[in-house]
């Protein structure tokens, strides 16, 4: 079920340290590369994609979603999301990193409903190995708190959550492996998840 409002933002901007230096956005996956993976679960529960990059910037666009840079190299995901926040024209937004696999169906739909539902700042994944705290939704008004926050020096997507009234929905069901990070090359299942 689409939930009408909301901006999927796919955030891409890592150094893929762990990864040998990769863009991880474009690494191979399920015959396509992380971020198709991600823009496939992702598209059919939003209105509209934004990814959030700092390198192959061109081979990125070719994927038919707006690619705006970080304002400020280096800094983290909260400057991705700040970057993006002018070219979202809905009243939501869920973010999820290019290299999180296993996104529920149901993924925009809990979280929109929990944001609304609580009254909350913000809404938090959360999996039996804790808060994914870079799969969150919030309402786009909370961008000018963000910026403030960024201003003082909060760089960690957690200190900033922090700040803020949040809470979480619970994703794990059927010993399903939701919201797996791939970090490193043997974090690569060699088949796909159901």
């Amino acid at each position: 079920m689409l939930r009408k409002g909301v901006t999927g933002v796919i955030l891409a901007g890592g150094r893929g340290k762990r990864m040998g230096g990769k863009n991880k956005a474009l690494i191979p996956f399920n015959n396509s590369t992380l971020i198709e993976n991600a823009i496939e679960a992702i598209q059919p529960q939003v209105d509209e994609i934004i990814i959030s990059a700092n390198q192959d910037l061109l081979r990125l666009s070719k994927l038919g979603f707006p690619v705006i840079e970080d304002q400020a190299s280096n800094q983290g995901p909260l400057i991705g999301i700040v970057s993006v926040a002018g070219h979202i024209s809905t009243t939501n937004v869920v973010i999820t990193p290019c290299d999180v696999i296993n996104i529920p169906e149901t993924y925009v739909q809990e979280m929109i409903f929990a944001l609304e539902s609580t009254k909350s700042d913000i809404v938090v994944a959360k999996t039996n190995r804790g808060a994914q705290h870079l799969n969150c939704a919030f309402k786009l008004s909370e961008i000018d708190d963000l910026k403030r926050i960024i201003e003082k020096g909060t760089l960690r997507v957690s200190a900033w959550q922090a700040k803020l009234k949040t809470s979480y929905v619970e994703f794990d069901r059927d010993q399903m492996d939701v919201f797996k990070n791939i970090n490193e090359p043997q974090d690569i299942p060699k088949t796909k998840q159901p």
